[in-house]
C-alpha cells in the first residue's frame, strides 16, 4: 500500500517532488497501488521506486526516471512514457495497451507477460538485453523500429519471424 506522504507529494507535480527526492535521496518510496491516472509528472525521479500495481493510465511519465523501479502489474494504457530512463526496471504483467515508449530505454528491463497492442510506439526504444518472455501483442514493425541486441529475450510467436537473417543483420 502506498505511502500517504507519498502520494500526496507526487500529486502536487514533478518540482516538488524531485525537490524532496534531492533531500531525501535514500528514503525507499512506495507508491504501490497508488492512482495516479492522468497525472503530468514528466521528468520525475522516480529511481527506484515501489510502483507495484499502480494506475498509470493516461499519466504523462515523458523523460521520467523509472530506473529500478518495480512496476509488476501496474496499468499503464495510454501512458506517456517517451524518453523515461527504465534501465532494469521490473515491468512484469504490466498493460502497455496504446502507449508511447518511443526513446525509451529499456535496457535490461523485464518485460515479462506484458501485453502491447499495435498502437504502442517504440520507434527507438532501446530493448537491448530486454526480456519480454510471453509478452503479447507485438508485432515485427515495432521491434525493428526498437534497439535490441542478442540478449533481448523476444516472446515465442515472434521467434520465427525474426529468424529471417536480414533482420538478425540489423539488431547489431
Amino acid at each position: 500500500m502506498a505511502n500517504e506522504q507519498h502520494l500526496e507529494l507526487i500529486k502536487k507535480g514533478t518540482e516538488g517532488w524531485n525537490e524532496w527526492r534531492d533531500q531525501n535521496p535514500d528514503e525507499p518510496v512506495d507508491l504501490s497501488g497508488a492512482d495516479l491516472r492522468g497525472l503530468k509528472i514528466s521528468k520525475i525521479n522516480l529511481k527506484g521506486a515501489n510502483l507495484k500495481e499502480a494506475k498509470l493510465q493516461f499519466a504523462n511519465l515523458s523523460g521520467a526516471i523509472l530506473e529500478g523501479a518495480n512496476m509488476e502489474r501496474a496499468k499503464l494504457q495510454e501512458a506517456n512514457l517517451q524518453s523515461a530512463q527504465m534501465a532494469n526496471a521490473i515491468v512484469k504483467n504490466c498493460n502497455f495497451m496504446e502507449s508511447n515508449l518511443q526513446n525509451a530505454d529499456l535496457e535490461n528491463a523485464d518485460l515479462q507477460s506484458s501485453q502491447f497492442n499495435e498502437d504502442v510506439l517504440f520507434a527507438d526504444a532501446n530493448l537491448k538485453g530486454a526480456n519480454l518472455t510471453d509478452a503479447s501483442g507485438l508485432s515485427v514493425p515495432q521491434i525493428q523500429s526498437a534497439k535490441v541486441d542478442a540478449n533481448t529475450k523476444l516472446p515465442e510467436y515472434l521467434n520465427d519471424d525474426m529468424e529471417d537473417e536480414d533482420f538478425l543483420n540489423t539488431m547489431i
